[in-house]
Order: C-alpha cells, then sequence, then structure tokens
C-alpha cells in the first residue's frame, strides 16, 4: 500500500442531479462578476448550473471592500455586453455599492439567483476515475463577518424593506461591530460576531452565528464540470519584511483596512502602490500626520480615473490605441505624456492642484520610462494626489525596519506608527489538497496528481488562454476571472473567457488534444513574457485587454469584421475605433450576437480625448502603411 495515502474514509452518499439530455451539469464556484456571467452563459446553452458561493451575497471582493471603494475602471469599460445601465453617453466610476446593485440587476435579468447556493464552501475536489464526474464536498452554513454590503439587498424586495435593512439593521449591526473592532481588533471580531441579516434570495431575516455545526459534509456532489471563479483576491499575500520582529507598531494588510479616520494623528507607511494601495494612500492622508508609500523600484504606469475635462480616462482605452503594433507602443506612450503634461503646466483653465498632479503623474511616468503597452497599470492618480496636496513621501528603495519605523537602503528613515501592507493576493486551491486524494492521480495519461494540479492552477499562463486546463480539453475544469489585462477591467475578460468555456463545453468549439494545449500555452506565455518582462513575472496572468479578448473573439467567431464596418456604418467604426473598449463590439455578429442593442448602445458612447486620439491614430496609420510596404513588425493589431 501506498504510505502517503491517508485510510481509507467510509463511503459517502453521491448525489448526481441529472441535466438534460445532451447536456451537462456545471458547477461554477464563486458569484462575483465572473462566476455570474459564467452561469449565464452556461445556462444560455441549455446547460444545468449550480453556483456555490460561500457569502451571504453575490459580489466577490466588492463585499468586504473598504468603506470609500470607488472602481478604477468606468461604468462603460467595465459592463457587461447583454446588460446595459442605460447611460452609455455618461460613463462614470461605480462605487462598489453601485456596481454590487449593478450586479444585482444582471442577476435578476437572467435569473441567476435560483442557481446559487449561498454560505457553501467547496471543501475538496477530486474526478472520479471511472466517470469522470467530479465530486465534491460541500460544508454549509459558512459564517461571514457583517460589512456593509450584507444590508444591501437587490431589486427583488421592495424599497422600503431595502431601505430599513439598510439604514436600521445594517446601521445597527455595523455600529457595533466596528465598535468591538476598535476595542479588541479587526481580526479577532470578524471570526466571532453573531449578527441578524436578511437573506438576499428569499428575504428571510437570518441569523449568523459563527458556532453554527457545519451542514452537509457526509455527502458529495457530483458534477460533469466545474469553473472556478474565485478570483485574484482571495488568499492575502503578506510578506515577513526584515526587521518586523523589531517594529513596535501595527502592521496589517489592506484587505482588512476598512476606514482611514482609525489613523488619525498617526504616521503611517503604505507597502505597495498599486490601485488599492494608491487610494488607501490618498484616503490615510487626509487623517494622518504623516504618509509615505515605498514600492519595488517601478510603480505602476499611472493614469487618472479622469481627464483635465471631468470625463472618464479610459475613453482613451480604445482600439485606435492599442491596436498600434508594440514596437510603437512606448512612442504612443512617450508622445501622450509629453502631451499631457504640456497641456496642464499651460492650459489657463485648470485648477492649479489639479495641474500640479497630473504634471506630477507624467514626471514620475517618463522618469521610469513606462507606457500603457508594456507595464502593469495604476488607473489611480490617488498616492500622486497624496504627494503634492499632504506631502506623502514616495520611496523607491528596500529597507529594514527597525522599532520606530523603516530604513531605506539609501539612508533615509521613516518613523511610522502603522503599516498597512498593500501586497496583493495570491492563487491558491486548497479544494484540491485535502489529504485523502492529494497525492492520487488526476490525469492518468501524464501521472498528474491533485497536488500538482493545484500548483499548476496557481499560474494562469499554464492555462489554455488562461481559463482552460490542458489536462481537460472538453473544459470540464475551467477558471475565469484570472487573467489580468494592464490597462482595462477584469469582468469582460471574463465575460469572453466563459463564452468560450461553454462552447467548448457544448461542443461548439473542439480544442486539440493536451500536448497540443500546453505548447499552445508555451507560446502564449513567451508573449505575453516579452511583452510585459518583469511585471509578466511578479503578475501571473498579466495580459494586453484587446489583444486578450480579441483572441477570445477569434476563437468564438464573434470578432466584429472593421473593415465591412468601416464601409457600411462608418460612424459605428468611428465607435468602436475611438470609445472605449466596450465588450459590446463582440455582439455585432457570430454566435449568440445581438446587433440591435450593441449598435444602440454604439449610438450613444462618446469617443476619446482628442489629442490623445489624434496621436494614436497618427502612429497606427504610419503603421499601417510601413506594414504595407512589408515591414512585418509594423503591422497593426486587428487593423
Amino acid at each position: 500500500s501506498d504510505p502517503r495515502r491517508p485510510p481509507t474514509m467510509a463511503p459517502k452518499n453521491i448525489i448526481y442531479d441529472a441535466p438534460p439530455s445532451g447536456k451537462k451539469h456545471i458547477c461554477v464556484i464563486g458569484a462575483g462578476a465572473s462566476g455570474l456571467t459564467a452561469i449565464k452563459e452556461l445556462s444560455a446553452l441549455g446547460h444545468k448550473v449550480t453556483c456555490i458561493e460561500q457569502s451571504p451575497l453575490i459580489g466577490g471582493v466588492y463585499t468586504k471592500s473598504y468603506d470609500s471603494t470607488l472602481l478604477t475602471t468606468s461604468s462603460l469599460l467595465t459592463s457587461f455586453s447583454d446588460y446595459s445601465d442605460g447611460l452609455e453617453e455618461r460613463p462614470r466610476f461605480w462605487s462598489d455599492e453601485e456596481y454590487l446593485w449593478y450586479l444585482d440587476g444582471f442577476a435578476h435579468k437572467f435569473d441567476l439567483y435560483s442557481k446559487i447556493e449561498f454560505r457553501t464552501r467547496v471543501e475538496k475536489a477530486h474526478r472520479c476515475p471511472k466517470s469522470k464526474k467530479w465530486l465534491l464536498t460541500l460544508r454549509r452554513n459558512v459564517y461571514t463577518c457583517p460589512h456593509r454590503s450584507t444590508f444591501l439587498l437587490g431589486r427583488k424586495h421592495e424599497k422600503k424593506v431595502r431601505e430599513h435593512t439598510k439604514d436600521v439593521l445594517g446601521e445597527k449591526v455595523l455600529e457595533d461591530f466596528y465598535g468591538r473592532c476598535e476595542k479588541e481588533s479587526f481580526d479577532k471580531v470578524k471570526l466571532k460576531y453573531d449578527y441578524e441579516y436578511v437573506h438576499h434570495h428569499t428575504g428571510e431575516v437570518t441569523k449568523m452565528n459563527h458556532k453554527e455545526p457545519p451542514a452537509d459534509l457526509e455527502n458529495e456532489y457530483a458534477f460533469d464540470g466545474l469553473v472556478i471563479c474565485t478570483g485574484t483576491n482571495t488568499w492575502s499575500s503578506l510578506p515577513c519584511f526584515p526587521g518586523q520582529d523589531k517594529f513596535k507598531g501595527k502592521i496589517l494588510h489592506a484587505e482588512n483596512y476598512k476606514k482611514p479616520d482609525v489613523f488619525k494623528g498617526m504616521r503611517v507607511l503604505i507597502i505597495g502602490a498599486g490601485e488599492s494601495g494608491s487610494d488607501i494612500c490618498n484616503e490615510v492622508a487626509q487623517f494622518a500626520d504623516k504618509v509615505a508609500v515605498v514600492v519595488r523600484g517601478k510603480h505602476g504606469h499611472i493614469i487618472p480615473r479622469k481627464q483635465a475635462d471631468g470625463r472618464v480616462t479610459d475613453l482613451n482605452t480604445n482600439r485606435v490605441r492599442y491596436s498600434n503594433p508594440y514596437l510603437l507602443g512606448d512612442w504612443v506612450g512617450w508622445a501622450n505624456q509629453h502631451a499631457k503634461k504640456f497641456v496642464a503646466k499651460y492650459s489657463s483653465n485648470k485648477d492649479p492642484e489639479e495641474s500640479q498632479i497630473l504634471q506630477t503623474i507624467g514626471k514620475l511616468n517618463l522618469e521610469q520610462k513606462t507606457s500603457a503597452f508594456s507595464k502593469f497599470g495604476c488607473k489611480n492618480e490617488g498616492f500622486v494626489t497624496a504627494m503634492v496636496t499632504k506631502g506623502a513621501e514616495l520611496h523607491r528603495d528596500a529597507f529594514t525596519l527597525n522599532e520606530y519605523g523603516a530604513v531605506f537602503e539609501n539612508g533615509q528613515e521613516f518613523q511610522c506608527d502603522a503599516i498597512i501592507a498593500c501586497t496583493g493576493y495570491r492563487n491558491a486551491f486548497p479544494l484540491f489538497m485535502d489529504p485523502e486524494h492529494v497525492d492520487q492521480v488526476f490525469c492518468a495519461k501524464n501521472g498528474l496528481t491533485y497536488r500538482q494540479l493545484a500548483a499548476e492552477c496557481a499560474n494562469p499562463r499554464l492555462l489554455y488562454k488562461q481559463c482552460i486546463h490542458p489536462a481537460c480539453p472538453d473544459g470540464t475544469l475551467a477558471f475565469s476571472g484570472f487573467a489580468r489585462p494592464a490597462f482595462g477591467s477584469i469582468p469582460p475578460c471574463s465575460e469572453m473567457q466563459t463564452r468560450l468555456i461553454a462552447m467548448v463545453v457544448s461542443g461548439e468549439i473542439k480544442l486539440p488534444p493536451t500536448p497540443c494545449l500546453r505548447e499552445l500555452c508555451k507560446k502564449d506565455q513567451a508573449n505575453w513574457d516579452y511583452r510585459f518582462g518583469y511585471d509578466s513575472k511578479r503578475v501571473k496572468g498579466l495580459v494586453d485587454f484587446q489583444l486578450y479578448t480579441d483572441d477570445m473573439a477569434k476563437q468564438t467567431g464573434s470578432l466584429p469584421p472593421l473593415m465591412t464596418i468601416f464601409l457600411s456604418k462608418p460612424k459605428l467604426w468611428w465607435k468602436i475605433m475611438f470609445s472605449s473598449f466596450s465588450m459590446h463590439q463582440y455582439r455585432l455578429q457570430g454566435p449568440y450576437a445581438n446587433p440591435a442593442v450593441a449598435s444602440a448602445v454604439y449610438e450613444k458612447v462618446p469617443v476619446g480625448d482628442f489629442l490623445e486620439c489624434s496621436i494614436a491614430a497618427t502612429f497606427l496609420l504610419t503603421a499601417k502603411i510601413l506594414s504595407i510596404f512589408g515591414f512585418s513588425d509594423m503591422t497593426p493589431n486587428n487593423f
């Protein structure tokens, strides 16, 4: 017998809810934006879908966000292609609560709530060697601490019920909860605070009891396939900093940050200047005595949320810009950055403080020689605002902690009372790591064990198009939400992933066998590594928004025929090229197209900044001409 294998456990009851003839029963894990579009796309093709969600509501990362969270991509860029907020002519940045309301509308329209089992977690997952069905052990009655979102009911409930739940029940619970957190600590209280909430689907008043025993562990549920949508913000990554044991102050990860006023009068060090770090830095700077932010070498390429005219900046995340070949990308960025810096400096109708912020952004980007083509983006100017308005310090050196704060390699010091580590998250899949199966073989053809499977899944580069495991060319082990665009938004990428996954599961798209898929994964990885360099190794799953979604569209047959559109509908072509890069373009043709709805959206959308679009268009036309004369490296992307 194998000494690594634990003793055989008592057999469990296996429950299989059969789908309609010719279809599959798929388990979607996670009911954030990626999980919701997975449910919708699979259901649309006739499959039976069950979604497992451990929290009491939909929304994923936005059900645990800090109080003033604002999305870094606009409503137009973030939206799904088949559900509109009706305000495309005035795109804006949703708060987390507004985005949850949007997702509720999406779930309500496509009847997704009925397919979700809340407060349930997948404890174990393994595949039966004979039937090839996935067998899942579920834990029900999962505890979750209260959050603002817990008390935000959706459209299904009457307005009076929604208002009472949020303003009376929610306010009472949260006031008591955060009061206890101040006396003890958030880490302790969040694990044992009992409270009442209103069930988001049934409307029943429900007790959240941290001592409630788990249920249903004696059964195994069988599924034909898994789509894992647990996202990139589930498992926090908090490194151990040099000298940390000497530091007398408080260290917390950004996932435990909720309110800035608790840092009033303190000196605070922010580690990391990604989008959350940038926001948190600016918020804390309004209350703290002094703030410093430290980054590893280069920060993300900074683009403010709004343009100088108040419109959303990602109107410039468009085809005319990102159709430029990679070789010209940095030049496009360089020209745009200099132009913006010039306008910010010499424009007479700008607020002096705003002008200084924009000039500082241009200076920082130019100093580190980055562009939106080759660097992970920071679509958030928060830490720059804190530098200009509150005197926040920026450090790029490695540091060591002592009892009073940080000592940087260049000899500078920053004494602080608290450290907020905005150090990101890691991918992990403990459902494959239960002791009973972890060293058993998952794929007999190559001897892949579940331990190795969990490690492979943690790196999206090892998945076909970063969403389908090569060992399952039929799509029965798939992932959504793990591709991270350098500029752009994750939910639209997830929509294109799940459209591909649904068509593969249905047999409408036939993928090549496992060895071929692994070779294609290596080819894609080499491409992204070349494009993004160091960032590609640091941020697993990093992709170019347009190239990635166009690739998905080619797979599904939904890539817009730009030349045909240019000749027959020039106004529509103009909007596709010069407006925000939305997924509506992928509903103009191909399977499951909805051209009437897509065209109606493009009728309303505004186009990007004239100066930036003109510069990008000049480079693009130059590249097109050069490619015609044989300079193949100058070939534009789908133009």
